[in-house]
């Protein structure tokens, strides 16, 4: 098979010996590269079982065998049975590869040969069984957040042996940490791994036993990583590992400019600080885009140029120079939502392009809910990639607080709310809660029986409420009478934020009901929303073509004939404003990166809208425009506006276009 390749793939393919860091920017080819040089080293005489490839996704593996299998199969210079197994590139997710030594080496590590690993149910029912085991109250902690600080704590090579107790200056450290433990032993007692321990676990044991670890230097002669800039700190150190310090035959694919993860435990120093970790490291940068536009790569490029901590690389393309960025300004981010509706219905006039070429991208899942209201009234073919509005948990928890209030023999909506949030009644309360005939008279623990009272006192100043208020301040009282306001505020995580954030949108929402009169309103309200959420959760009986809405973490690695970039505001694109220097320049700089993901993943049309004023949290905030669009120069830009002098939410509001 000939594959047509540049200059400098050429020179990423010719590279077979020593440490080899390829700098590939969105849309050059790198998988394909990637494919190329290990097809290379095959024909070059190196046998295929010396050669280990590791990607992020089952997805990629598979696509990558099998473009390995297809080159050599159809190339005349090997004589490998490259299908045979044992004859063939060990290429594997790095939860594969950790299985796999693991698997080979039970019996070294302790284990039975038929160990089990935790899925995440098992997980969760691990850590619930630690807390009972313990004697703590449930009600106290999310266990959601415990599973995750487990798991980041694994990341970072952290272990119940090694972890420095120095750190832990509260009860409720102490009690997480404990927790660890307890669960830790629980899993043992299983006879089980968890998802983080298929990583952990084989670096642990290369790291202590040399001659285990110099079996597997020899084995994998040549190392192929992709998408290196999304390795965390554990993963890193599995690979350096496994790197044959006399030979250092590592190819590492990666690109500094696409590094979004951080908050799931990537570390960017990790592919930055590559030549200090290896010697004599041939950098190559692959800087030609094949995807974009010659605009569109012109304008991402301008955006990265900005940030400081990174390599410096130029992107460009030799593509057709094509339309210009199309920056739109809305007042509010409903009339932002109707342009962008518009805006897809005349593309899809154009026979070449379909839904399926159109993805609509966001910073915050909460933006999602005022776009798929545009795409249902223009009745647009779309699909969430990811949870739809209205089936996010949080969303559905004020539902059921108002359903519950009005209707006290709705079970499903009760148990779903009498402990959330946390308020100390716990599960075997709760079971002698609704078994009881006399819910107000239960014999209940002292603590639980004031808990429970509390809570039918918020249920009973809901329901009255429900008189006095239309619905969407009915969901606002919601939010902070039940608590979830002051509790998210308490965590003030991304996560938390992004949850209220939900919350104030679904009363955002809720205003088209304000001209009903309010036990009506509510009523309504909760009738629409339930066959909204119905036809949320029904599957497509037809494969037919979508527009894609989804987040700009979810659009990596997607490219779309037309994107719209929506949001693009100050307040969406920054990071938290209590931050030393450091940590807010280091957060900015991901901002500014997740913005390029975004710009890149547009193939011919890129839109960039943003609103003057937008809901957030329940309050109006006026915006600015992101400052990384600032750095788009005017020439590549073309301007329009949509703002109308009633700004009410009448549906039938006439928008009227302005060019700047």
């Amino acid at each position: 098979m000939k594959i047509s390749l540049n200059k400098q793939q050429q020179k990423a393919v010719a590279a077979t010996k020593g440490p080899v860091l390829v700098l590939a920017t969105a849309g050059s080819g790198k998988t394909m590269t990637l494919t190329a040089r290990i097809v290379n080293l095959i024909n070059k005489g190196v046998l295929p079982q010396n050669i280990l490839a590791i990607t992020f996704t089952n997805k990629a593996a598979g696509e990558m065998k099998q473009r390995i299998q297809k080159a050599i199969l159809k190339n005349a210079k090997t004589n490998f049975k490259i299908t045979e197994q044992g004859f063939e590139p060990f290429v594997s997710t790095f939860h594969s590869l950790g299985l796999f030594i693991i698997k080979e080496n039970y019996q070294k590590l302790g284990i039975s040969k038929y160990f089990s690993i935790y899925d995440k149910q098992d997980t969760t029912r691990a850590v619930k069984e630690a807390i009972k085991n313990l004697n703590l109250d449930s009600a106290d902690f999310e266990i959601k957040n415990i599973v995750s600080y487990i798991s980041k704590n694994k990341s970072k090579m952290l272990t119940i042996q090694n972890f420095n107790t120095e750190f832990i200056q509260s009860a409720f450290a102490e009690n997480l940490f404990k927790i660890w433990q307890e669960y830790e032993k629980i899993k043992t007692e299983d006879g089980a791994y968890d998802f983080d321990d298929l990583i952990l676990i084989p670096t642990l044991l290369l790291q202590k036993n040399k001659e285990i670890q110099k079996h597997y230097q020899n084995k994998w002669q040549y190392i192929h990583i992709d998408e290196y800039q999304d390795t965390n700190k554990v993963q890193n150190k599995l690979i350096s590992l496994l790197v044959n310090p006399e030979t250092e035959n590592i190819f590492a694919v990666g690109d500094d400019d696409q590094s979004i993860y951080a908050w799931r435990g990537s570390d960017i120093e990790n592919i930055l600080s590559f030549e200090k970790k290896y010697k004599n490291v041939l950098k190559i940068f692959m800087e030609q885009n094949y995807r974009s536009t010659k605009n569109i790569t012109q304008a991402a490029d301008f955006i990265i140029q900005q940030n400081q901590n990174r390599y410096p690389k130029s992107l460009f393309s030799q593509n057709q120079e094509g339309e210009k960025i199309h920056l739109h300004n809305a007042f509010s981010e409903k009339q932002e939502a109707e342009f962008v509706a518009q805006e897809i219905k005349e593309k899809l006039k154009n026979k070449n392009i379909t839904e399926n070429d159109i993805a609509v991208l966001y910073r915050a899942n909460f933006q999602s809910r005022i776009l798929e209201e545009a795409m249902l009234k223009h009745s647009i073919p779309y699909q969430v990639i990811g949870t739809k509005f209205f089936n996010r948990a949080e969303v559905k928890d004020i539902i059921s607080y108002i359903q519950a209030a009005l209707n006290p023999n709705s079970l499903v909506d009760l148990k779903r709310v009498i402990n959330n949030p946390k308020r100390g009644i716990g599960p075997a309360s709760v079971v002698k809660i609704f078994a009881a005939n006399d819910k107000e008279n239960i014999d209940l623990p002292k603590k639980a029986k004031e808990n429970y009272k509390e809570f039918l006192g918020i249920l009973k100043e809901i329901k009255e409420q429900s008189t006095k208020l239309n619905i969407s301040d009915l969901i606002e009282f919601t939010i902070k009478k039940s608590g979830f306001q002051k509790t998210f505020e308490e965590k003030n995580t991304d996560d938390d934020q992004e949850r209220l954030a939900n919350m104030y949108e679904l009363a955002l929402f809720a205003k088209k009901y304000s001209g009903l009169e309010n036990e009506v309103s509510t009523i309504q309200f909760l009738e629409d929303v339930a066959l909204m959420s119905d036809a949320d959760t029904k599957k497509d009986e037809e494969k037919k073509p979508t527009v894609k809405l989804m987040t700009i973490h979810a659009s990596k690695g997607l490219e779309f004939k037309t994107v719209f970039v929506t949001g693009a505001e100050d307040i969406l694109f920054s990071p938290q404003a209590d931050l030393d220097q450091k940590e807010y320049q280091k957060k900015l700089d991901e901002e500014r990166r997740l913005f390029f993901v975004a710009a890149t993943r547009a193939k011919e049309f890129l839109y960039i809208t943003w609103c003057s004023t937008r809901s957030v949290y329940g309050r109006t905030e006026t915006n600015l425009v992101c400052p990384f669009v600032l750095d788009i120069p005017e020439k590549l830009l073309e301007y329009s506006s949509t703002f109308n002098v009633d700004v009410s939410d009448n549906d039938d509001e006439d928008i009227v276009y302005l060019e700047w």
